[in-house]
C-alpha cells in the first residue's frame, strides 16, 4: 500500500520510529490485521491511543496516534485521528482513476448501492472489479476505510454517504471526489438532528460540493427537492429518475 513516510508527507505528520510498510487500514483493535495501519479513534467512552501499543504486538505495522506518550512505535503522530483517517483516505483516493459512484437519501442508500455495485459488476466483467461501501459503513469512519481498500483492479467504486447533522456529508464528498453523485430523497430520518425536512434536503444536497466539475448528478425528479438539487448543479450534466414526473429516466409499477 505505502510507507509511513508518504502517508507521513500527505498528511504534514510526524514519523516516530522506522519507515515501514503498511498493506491495509484499520481502527479496530480486536481485529488487527498483520501489516495493517491501526489509526487510534478516540471516542467519548475510549481513546484508541491507549491501544496502540497492543495492536502493533499484535502484529499491526503501525499506528496512527495523537498521543505522543502512547508509546507506540512505529506511528504517524497526527493532532486528530479522524482527520487524519479521512486525509489520507482522500490521498489514497487521488492515486486511482477509477470512476467513484456517491449515493445518498434519507431511504434506499443501501439498496441502490447494491444495485449500481451489481450492474457495474457486469459492466466490468466481475464483482471483483468494483468496489463498494460494505453494509452501511458510511460515515466520517466507514467511508475512509472503504476509499482505503481501492485496489489497482477495480474499475468502478461505489460509496454509501450518510449524515446526521449539516456538514457532514460535505466532508465525506471532499474525501471521495465523486465522478457521479446520486441522491434518492431527502424524507424525515434525522428530522430530530436537522429540525426540517428542508435542512435534511440541505445536507443531502452536500454531495453535489465534491462532485468533478465534468461529473453527472443524478437527482430523483419526484422529489419536493429536485428544483434544489438542479441548482447545485447549473454546469454540470445532470439525469433526473422518477416514478411520477417527466425525467430523463421513469419507470412504470403496479
Amino acid at each position: 500500500m505505502m510507507y509511513l513516510s508518504e502517508a507521513a508527507s500527505a498528511l504534514n505528520a510526524s514519523l516516530l520510529g522506522a519507515d515501514v510498510r503498511f498493506d491495509s487500514v484499520g481502527s479496530d483493535s480486536r481485529n488487527i490485521e498483520a501489516g495493517q495501519l491501526f489509526v487510534a479513534l478516540k471516542g467519548a467512552n475510549f481513546d484508541g491511543n491507549t491501544f496502540a501499543a497492543e495492536a502493533i504486538k499484535k502484529g499491526a505495522a503501525a499506528a496512527m496516534v495523537s498521543d505522543a506518550s502512547a508509546d507506540a512505535a512505529p506511528a504517524l503522530l497526527v493532532k486528530d485521528t479522524r482527520l487524519g483517517l479521512g486525509a489520507l483516505a482522500k490521498y489514497w483516493r487521488g492515486k486511482f482513476t477509477a470512476p467513484l459512484v456517491a449515493v445518498t437519501g434519507s431511504n434506499g442508500k443501501t439498496t441502490t448501492k447494491e444495485m449500481l455495485t451489481a450492474i457495474l459488476s457486469v459492466a466490468a466483467g466481475g464483482s471483483d472489479k468494483v468496489h463498494a461501501t460494505y453494509g452501511n459503513l458510511n460515515n466520517d469512519i466507514g467511508l475512509p476505510l472503504t476509499l482505503l481498500k481501492i485496489r489497482d483492479q477495480h474499475r468502478y467504486v461505489v460509496a454509501e454517504m450518510g449524515m446526521n447533522h449539516l456538514g457532514e456529508i460535505d466532508y465525506l464528498t471532499h474525501i471521495a471526489s465523486p465522478n457521479v453523485a446520486v441522491i434518492n430523497n431527502a424524507n424525515t430520518a434525522h428530522i430530530g438532528e436537522l429540525g426540517s425536512r428542508e435542512n435534511i434536503a440541505k445536507a443531502k444536497g452536500e454531495i453535489f460540493a465534491g462532485l468533478a466539475h465534468d461529473g453527472v448528478a443524478v437527482i430523483n425528479a419526484d422529489s419536493d427537492f429536485a428544483d434544489y438539487w438542479k441548482s447545485l448543479n447549473a454546469n454540470r450534466k445532470v439525469v433526473t429518475f422518477a416514478l411520477q414526473s417527466a425525467a430523463n429516466v421513469t419507470a412504470t409499477y403496479q
